[in-house]
């Protein structure tokens, strides 16, 4: 393990292009499983090798590391509560509008930084310009990153425990740990171990062991958001111990890194950083309990409460410049090789919708919008669309339109939903009379947003409202953003014949029956054979942090039912296939609490029919006979098959989703009914819909068995596998890339 993870160190460094690395990895209670350096702690003016206890310049993780860990351990103390405002510790007109709370979660207002090194010489006095800022945004508003929240920390650290918050911090904490080469301003003695950073253009020297961040030098190196240096070692032994709870009680941590401090960028928490992700310059470890930060140098951590993980990345890629540094490939780099190693089953995958609130909504801040969605459509934290977006002032949709099952996806399958209006918005239903918007009702649109949980399958409806809504976008010219997700199915999978029949709601493309497609690669395919390009402005908001070969349970999403029958992943897995049953006088589990996951009928040998199925085609699943019978449901299933009638069926049992081919399944119970029951079993003229033509039923009903029907069928599923749109990469191809790239 830890010679592959070397590997990866070296390789983040060279494509970095940074002078060299220092990382650790481990288990908190487990120990290590890398500790290694590669390449150089200073090149110029001397060339100085680095080592596994080279000290660098932490830049923001100061915020973390020391800030941070001293405010919540005043706060155990009673000394302090997060809740006070500023100026109860810095009597200082100005700092009254401030709370400790919205200052550690970049919520109080306050400008990124000033560039102010020049003109202050001391904590108090940049304190007191601090005071007399006016602000950004009112407190509590907004979440802008700010240096000066965390200068006003430290200076409240210092009131609060009566003490400077370096010599706080190294009496509570670092010394404790035995962390011995973690302080502010490393003396002679350290600072010829320390590694270089910038030839600064100020100061005119190469700094080496002094802090590289101009406001925390003119405050004689001690500062709340930068001056703190460390080892990677030192910082193992502080990841260890604060998984671990030896630092910060459980309770503690768990309230500072909930979800929910800054409603409208979820990603925030007490100090540090929630739920990682693959963009951006951060690196990331994929699960959505881990939490982090990065500094400005070229450092970064990141630990994980489920798995107890954590990684430490030192660099001082601000060596001999600033610029051109790339902190985006050491980082991402590293935390791949984490990713590959410790993480290859399972990611914390984020929606489109989940993006737009770290670029502050800018694709659809102030525009005149229109959106397609319904409220199983959410975002990470299971919250609606439409909900997310009233938080943010500036993000409004005067119309929203809706797909089979309405916006609050309770209307049974197939019924019509009708519209809504109020004072504030227009709820359009798009399953009922009208198919797709109206040229009048897109006049003065500015963008039209499509956010939609498809379930991976061609018979679900929204992709044909997609379609439709895509069409008249296209007619009238105006843009559409497509706010794309995972498909919960994942996207290496494809099962059944492409469809050569394409003119219904429930069969509208050429495309195979689980089709391994997202609705925004959905609507590429769309755009490329559909519409002239030209005449389609489409934009894609990829979903993150997802690997195509991940289904929805890897993805450490919420599974909100996108209808009335697709309660749990389950079913939605079982639906690729068992959805063919709407086409035969089979009850495919509608009426039940199960729907897609039992079938059967009054006349059906269920025993025999379990029994029969070729193992190779019910892989993943258990098939348990089960006697049951079918009764209304409001809202779900009014009048469903074999109303009352005692059926016997057969139960689906997911053991094993990755192995489960439902399509396949379903093939191979239909040539098994054909046998046994050719007389009972009646096709419904849907069924070639559902199908995608008539040649699955032909094959069918000729007796054809059914591995030779699936193997017929899997030669285009080759050819519509290579020319598929596909966004995103499986695991096996992102490994080939870093490969390539080594090269």
């Amino acid at each position: 393990m830890a010679e592959d993870l070397k590997v990866w160190l070296k390789r983040a460094v060279a494509l970095s292009k940074a002078p060299g690395a220092v990382a650790c990895v481990g288990k908190a209670g487990g120990g290590k499983l890398l500790s290694a350096a590669e390449g150089m702690r200073q090149i110029t003016p001397v060339s100085e090798a680095a080592t596994e206890d080279t000290l660098y310049d932490l830049a923001s993780l100061t915020k973390q590391v020391a800030t941070t860990t001293s405010v919540m351990l005043l706060q155990e103390d009673g000394k302090l509560s997060l809740d006070q405002k500023v100026s109860d510790f810095l009597p200082i007109p100005g700092l009254e509008r401030y709370t400790l709370r919205q200052c550690i979660t970049h919520t109080a207002g306050l400008a990124p930084f000033k560039p102010w090194q020049t003109e202050v010489h001391s904590p108090e006095d940049i304190v007191q310009r601090i005071a007399a800022l006016p602000m950004s945004s009112p407190p509590g508003t907004r979440r802008v990153y700010s240096d000066l929240g965390f200068i006003l920390l430290a200076q409240v650290v210092g009131q609060a425990a009566r003490e400077p918050v370096d010599a706080f911090i190294a009496r509570r904490v670092f010394k404790p740990l035995g962390m011995k080469r973690t302080l502010f301003n490393p003396g002679a003695e350290l600072r010829k171990d320390c590694a270089a950073t910038e030839n600064c253009p100020w100061r005119k020297r190469v700094l080496k062991g002094e802090v590289h961040d101009e406001r925390a030098f003119a405050m004689g190196g001690v500062a709340g958001h930068a001056g703190l240096f460390s080892t990677a070692p030192d910082l193992g032994l502080f990841c260890d111990a604060l998984l671990s709870g030896r630092i910060l009680k459980s309770a503690t941590l768990d309230e500072m890194l909930r979800f929910g401090h800054v409603p409208s960028y979820p990603g925030q928490g007490i100090g540090w950083w929630l739920d990682p992700w693959t963009s951006g310059s951060n690196g990331y470890l994929p699960s959505r309990r881990a939490f982090g930060h990065t500094g400005f140098t070229g450092t970064s951590m990141w630990l994980d409460r489920d798995t107890g993980l954590y990684g430490v990345l030192l660099s001082n890629t601000v060596h001999p410049k600033r610029e051109p540094r790339d902190n985006t490939s050491l980082r991402r780099t590293f935390y791949d090789g984490i990713m590959f190693s410790q993480y290859p089953k399972s990611t914390n995958a984020h929606g489109g919708i989940d993006y737009l609130y770290r670029v502050d909504y800018a694709p659809v801040r102030e525009k005149r919008a229109a959106i397609l969605t319904n409220q199983a459509a959410t975002d990470m934290l299971g919250r609606p669309d439409l909900e997310v977006f009233d938080l943010e002032p500036g993000v409004t949709f005067k119309t929203v339109y809706t797909p089979e099952h309405g916006l609050r996806g309770q209307a049974e399958a197939g019924k019509s939903v009708a519209s809504e209006k109020s004072a504030a918005t227009t709820v359009i239903s798009l399953y009922g009379k009208q198919k797709r918007p109206t040229k009048d009702e897109l006049k003065g649109v500015q963008l039209f947003v499509i956010d939609l949980p498809d379930v991976g399958s061609r018979y679900y409806t929204y992709m044909a409202t997609m379609k439709e809504c895509l069409t008249a976008c296209a007619e009238s010219g105006v843009p559409v953003l497509v706010l794309d997700r995972p498909n919960p199915l994942g996207g290496t999978v494809l099962e059944g014949p492409v469809a050569k029949v394409f003119e219904s709601a429930v069969c509208s493309a050429p495309i195979p029956a689980r089709h391994g497609m997202t609705l925004g690669e959905i609507a590429q395919f769309f755009q490329r054979t559909v519409f002239e390009k030209s005449k389609l402005k489409l934009d894609i908001q990829n979903a993150e942090n997802w690997r195509r070969e991940l289904m929805h349970p890897a993805c450490a999403l919420p599974w909100t039912p996108p209808s009335p029958n697709l309660p749990s992943f389950e079913s939605a897995l079982a639906y690729a296939g068992i959805c063919l049953f709407e086409g035969v006088n089979l009850n495919e589990g509608r009426g039940t609490e199960t729907p897609f996951l039992i079938f059967g009928a009054p006349w059906t040998d269920n025993k025999a029919l379990a029994d029969a199925v070729d193992p190779a085609l019910s892989a993943g699943f258990k098939l348990i006979t089960r006697v049951y019978i079918p009764k209304p449901i409001p809202g779900k299933s009014e009048n469903p098959e074999y109303n009352g009638k005692i059926c016997k069926g057969i139960l689906l049992e997911v053991a094993d989703p990755n192995a489960a081919r439902p399509f396949s399944l379903a093939v191979g119970l239909l040539a098994e009914l054909v046998k046994r029951h050719k007389d009972q079993l009646q096709w419904k003229p849907n069924f070639d819909t559902l199908a995608g033509g008539p040649w699955l039923r032909e094959q069918l009903q000729a007796g054809r068995a059914a591995a030779d029907i699936l193997a017929q069928s899997a030669a285009e599923l080759t050819a519509f596998d290579t020319a598929r749109p596909k966004l995103y990469a499986t695991s096996a191809e992102m490994l080939q890339n870093y490969l390539k790239a080594d090269r």
